[in-house]
Order: C-alpha cells, then structure tokens, then sequence
C-alpha cells in the first residue's frame, strides 16, 4: 500500500483558493521536493484542470524563473492519476484517469503503489480519502493572511482525524509549513 502524503496550502482562516498562495522560491524548493519524492501524484479533478491549465507547457517556457520551471518538470515526470466521474482529455504526460466518485477503483490503485502518492491541493478527496482512513501523513502550508474565499479544508470530515507533529518550517514570507503523520 502506498505511503499518501496530501499537501494543501491554505489561510489562516482554513480557507484554500488557489490564488491565496504567497508562492517563494522556499515554497516552490518545498513542492520539488515533495513532487520528486513521489512516486505518483493524485489530483482531483477540479485541481488537475487548474493544473492543465499552466504545468504542462511551463518546463518549455523560457520566460519563466529557474524554480518555476524545475517544478513544472518534476511535475511533468511523474505519473499522475487523476480521479474524475467526468470524462477527460489525457494531454498531459504521464497522466492516467481514474474513475469516480466512487473511491474504489482509487483504493485499488493505491493498493497497488508500494512508494509515495502525493496530493496536492483536491480538497474534497483528500477529505474523502482521510474519511477511508488513506491518508498517512498531512502537509498543511498555512499562508500570512486570513482568506475570504475558496473551499475549506478538510470540510465533510466525518470524526476527528488524530495528527502527530512530524516537523514545522517557517518560509521567508510568514508562510509556515506544517507536517503531520495521521494517527
């Protein structure tokens, strides 16, 4: 069974919408890292359209700074697996789409992963998959502002999911990083 880390920026107030990241090169550094220490990456749907949107073309831009282009490639290389009960279009390398809602044929593929699965952002999954108990460690990078807008993590948690601290990082920016292992 793989090791499932979610990671999800957020605000202060819980809140995660995509535009209310202070993005550093401290913060890309930590997504590199954490995209090439995966073995696959799950993405929900409605973060994988945001992701289509800019990651796919990014490595090849030469308009864009050195750490946003080295994200994009770890991006780019590792598998990702992309849980939707929509159709989609597979552009992106490396990119396999597992049907949904239901979590089973998910389940069926994490079983068989024996290293790291990242999620990144997917909030309403990551939620689902913690619900299922799939989740073994959290990565809540927690920005300097308290946010208005955007879903709020981990809504629709059935009990109480039990954290260990595992580490905190404080980022140039104020933006601090938290790691939990799931107990």
């Amino acid at each position: 069974m793989a090791h499932v880390i979610h990671s999800i920026n957020t605000t202060a107030s819980g809140l995660c919408h995509h535009l209310d990241s202070i993005i550093d090169d401290a913060h890309h550094q930590y997504a590199i890292d954490l995209a090439r220490s995966a073995d696959a990456l799950v993405l929900g749907r409605n973060t994988f359209d945001l992701f289509m949107e800019f990651w796919p073309n990014a490595a090849t831009r030469s308009d864009l700074p050195e750490m946003t282009a080295a994200l994009a490639n770890a991006l780019n290389t590792v598998p990702k697996l992309v849980i939707s009960s929509r159709p989609i279009e597979l552009t992106w390398n490396n990119t396999n789409h597992v049907r949904g809602p239901d979590l089973e044929p998910l389940k069926n593929e994490l079983t068989k992963l024996a290293g790291t699965v990242v999620i990144f952002g997917s909030p309403r999954l990551a939620t689902s998959l913690l619900n299922e108990g799939l989740i073994n460690e959290i990565h809540i990078l927690t920005q300097p502002f308290i946010g208005t807008e955007g879903p709020q993590a981990y809504r629709g948690l059935k009990k109480r999911a039990e954290l260990d601290l595992i580490g905190t990082t404080q980022f140039p920016t104020g933006s601090v990083l938290l790691r939990y292992n799931v107990t």
